[in-house]
């Protein structure tokens, strides 16, 4: 299963170093403009502006509160997002995290009050931004699952594992079948950003998020660069907003002063790989009395999300005597 990369961004990242960012390998930013009915990010039209100077897909999220007025939080929003003049690629996202109180037939109908009037003034659709709790709690009805208009919004889902292994899928809450974006850790190190921040997967190739995007994927032709003494990878990647993995595999000699080096222009990951050889029998293993998904993933230099990923196991703190898993 392919996935794209990115961050979700707040005041609470302070002095981003965008550029940063793009040779971390992310490709889209969601970046809070407003929470309640009075609250403006201030780091917002920075944020914003730097962000797509750097070539990332952008959205803006709404903190929301649901014991509050929501056309007055839903003008707020707007107000702020048009005061940029430089309209998003991707959707924005109502960011349904605390109750306040609110009883969950209130919340339902003015989240949709909310939603209703951001997709009347940007013609789009938001995110519904929640984690699997929440939605079950609060965004439910009699007998659960999600009202029914629910489900025509794109869920941006926040389930942590705190690490993406490639492949992994996140557990859906009762009643929601799709996911377009996963948060999948509040504690995340990216370079460029002196704090910890959300981290996030596109459900999808490179491709697919700019077809959802509704833009077209960008044809940059490969560049060149002189490898000067004192160059590392680390600072060619960062000055040309480039993955190691992108720099590596267009250039597969070594650094050396006066070698010229290729940069790639914007690519997406390969939907299959040629002559790859045929992967080898899974590993097996019979779980043991006493054993935990953390002794086990120390056994075999493994972690505990890859276990859960591959065997979905529901609950990590669950496993039994007898039960079989694959190992990564």
């Amino acid at each position: 299963m392919a996935t794209v990369s990115g961050i979700d961004v707040s005041h609470w990242q302070s002095a981003i170093d965008w550029t940063k960012v793009r040779g971390s390998g992310n490709r889209f930013t969601m970046i809070k403009a407003s929470e309640g009915t009075t609250f403006r990010d201030p780091s917002f039209r920075t944020n914003w502006s730097e962000a797509k100077t750097q070539g990332l897909l952008r959205g803006a999220y709404c903190y929301f509160h649901p014991n509050l007025d929501p056309r007055t939080q839903a003008d707020l929003f707007i107000r702020e997002v048009k005061s940029t003049n430089d309209p998003a690629e991707l959707p924005h996202a109502l960011d349904l995290e605390v109750a306040n109180g609110v009883l969950a037939s209130r919340i339902i109908s003015n989240a949709k009050i909310w939603l209703e009037r951001v997709e009347q003034e940007f013609r789009r659709k938001p995110f519904i931004y929640s984690g699997i709790s929440f939605l079950e709690t609060y965004l439910s009805e009699v007998g659960g699952g999600p009202p029914t208009w629910a489900k025509n919004f794109p869920l941006w889902l926040g389930w942590y594992p705190n690490e993406y292994v490639p492949g992994m899928k996140p557990r859906l809450p009762r009643g929601w079948f799709k996911w377009t974006v996963w948060q999948y850790s509040k504690n995340g190190i990216v370079n460029g950003i002196n704090a910890e921040v959300d981290l996030d997967v596109f459900n999808g190739t490179l491709r697919d998020l700019y077809k959802f995007a509704g833009v077209q994927l960008p044809v940059q032709p490969p560049r060149s660069h002189i490898v000067q003494a004192g160059d590392t990878f680390d600072s060619i990647t960062s000055k040309f907003g480039v993955t190691l993995n992108e720099l590596t595999r267009a250039n597969s000699q070594l650094l050396r002063p006066g070698d010229r080096l290729v940069i790639p222009g914007e690519e997406s990951i390969p939907d299959a790989i040629e002559g790859v050889p045929e992967a080898p029998p899974p590993v097996k293993y019979i779980v043991k009395a006493g054993d935990t998904l953390t002794d086990i993933a120390r056994r075999f230099g493994t972690t505990v999300a890859a276990i859960v990923s591959l065997n979905n196991i529901p609950n990590p703190d669950l496993i039994h005597p007898g039960q079989e898993l694959i190992m990564p």
